[in-house]
């Protein structure tokens, strides 16, 4: 058993070590996630803004200019957030599968400590039950003699 605890150790150190990491990957996702909240929030606020502004052709033409250039510059700033939004839903994809990666590795890591746990109970009442033979052959011989 003393060459198995240290793997054990070892195993359920790095497997808490992945949970630490596993946290901060879920951590960051949520992050991104709450600001693509954030800038879906935005896009769908500008589309709304430029759906309210009023039509271009007024009778003077300062406002008409003044407006057409306002609705351009919402439609502009609503396309920039909309390009920015998919960029930014690319990186959560990317973030998530960081941290499916971690996630797998974290089970795997714990798969094996388990086997290794496992293994180690076996050889350890493997060695347990020689001891008890042993001894229950011992006390028998006695008994012959």
């Amino acid at each position: 058993m003393s060459k198995k605890a240290p793997m054990q150790n070892s195993l359920s150190r790095l497997i808490e070590l992945r949970e630490r990491e596993l946290e901060q990957h879920q951590a960051k996702l949520a992050a991104k996630q709450q600001l693509r909240d954030r800038q879906a929030a935005m896009v769908t606020r500008l589309e709304q803004l430029s759906q309210q502004i009023g039509p271009t052709g007024t009778a003077v033409p300062s406002l008409a200019a003044n407006s057409a250039a306002y609705k351009q510059a919402v439609l502009q700033w609503a396309e920039q957030q909309r390009q920015d939004l998919a960029l930014h839903e690319a990186d959560i994809a990317v973030q998530r599968q960081a941290m499916l990666a971690v996630a797998r590795k974290q089970e795997a890591y714990g798969q094996l400590l388990g086997r290794v746990v496992s293994r180690a109970q076996q050889a350890e009442e493997r060695q347990q039950q020689k001891f008890q033979d042993d001894l229950a052959s011992q006390v028998w011989q006695r008994g012959l003699a």
